[in-house]
């Protein structure tokens, strides 16, 4: 049975790459270079590091990206997936617990406390530990000894294979959230956060 649910945010519980692509499409364009929405969304998801290389943005421009990503009002904005604040309420109805993982800093408790569901995840690891980035297991393995976790009760979930690995890596097991055919080392696959609620070892 599942007890212990290890969330990612961006992709997973807020649909954020839009307001991401956003900010780092405004950032460019200050720089004189337009880009494709599509494709830098496609690279943003991949990861950062990776939309870094691709356009290879300077430490500058990467400040400035920052500085518009944390303007929170800018069109458009981070909000919950449907069904998000719902599956974190049940998971915690039905006994079990919450924990984030995330490569963001602070601006994830800036959106876990806008949306009302802060109270509702028992620990959290961003960028401000200073773990290895994902898939990496060491933040996972952190959460895992810091909260005496059944490792064979405990999922890794989020919209990336490198969310999954990181749980894999470490020795939990890892969900993946996607609406396409992807190739995956998952051992869940779902298509609507709710149906975490359903997943049975």
């Amino acid at each position: 049975m599942l007890k212990n649910y290890i969330w990612d945010f961006d992709g997973m519980l807020f649909d954020s790459y839009p307001h991401i692509t956003a900010a780092f499409e405004k950032m460019m364009k200050d720089n004189g270079v337009t880009v494709d929405y599509a494709e830098t969304k496609r690279m943003l998801e991949i990861s950062y590091a990776t939309a870094y290389d691709y356009y290879q943005t300077t430490d500058e421009q990467k400040e400035l990206f920052r500085k518009y990503e944390h303007d929170f009002d800018m069109e458009p904005i981070a909000v919950p997936f449907k069904n998000t604040v719902e599956t974190l309420k049940k998971v915690c109805e039905k006994g079990g617990r919450n924990f984030l993982y995330t490569h963001r800093g602070a601006s994830a408790f800036y959106y876990l406390k806008k949306y009302g569901v802060y109270d509702l995840f028992s620990d959290f690891v961003t960028s401000e530990n200073g773990f290895p980035m994902k898939p990496a297991p060491d933040a996972v393995l952190h959460i895992v000894a810091k909260n005496n976790l059944n490792k064979n009760e405990t999922v890794m979930i989020g919209d990336r294979e490198i969310d999954v690995m990181s749980g894999k890596n470490a020795g939990t097991l890892g969900c993946l959230f996607t609406i396409a055919e992807k190739e995956t080392q998952a051992d869940f696959v779902v298509n609507d956060i709710i149906e975490v609620l359903d997943l049975e070892v």
